[in-house]
């Protein structure tokens, strides 16, 4: 069993608070999805789904594979509906 380092440990919750916005984010995109805040909340998305993956490049490995299982419902979820440029 590998020890996560303290690193790992600020990257890993760094993830999953972005994981929440990103939540709060797509429930607001349903709710408005022809609204004027539309492009600037899928901005913020794609921005942070970019800075979580440049978190999860910088992890130890084995980590690397938990965070990607624990966020592939999400990010599965977010291609999938959102994934196409407007």
């Amino acid at each position: 069993m590998t020890t996560t380092s303290p690193s790992d440990k600020v990257r890993s919750r760094t993830v999953k608070n972005y994981i929440k916005l990103i939540s709060e984010h797509l429930e607001a995109m349903q709710r408005d999805s022809h609204g004027l805040e539309y492009d600037p909340w899928k901005k913020e998305v794609d921005f942070l789904w970019k800075q979580i993956f440049s978190l999860v490049n910088l992890m130890n490995p084995s980590l690397q594979k938990t965070i990607l299982d624990s966020i592939r419902e999400p990010w599965t979820s977010y291609i999938t509906h959102y994934g196409i440029m407007r």
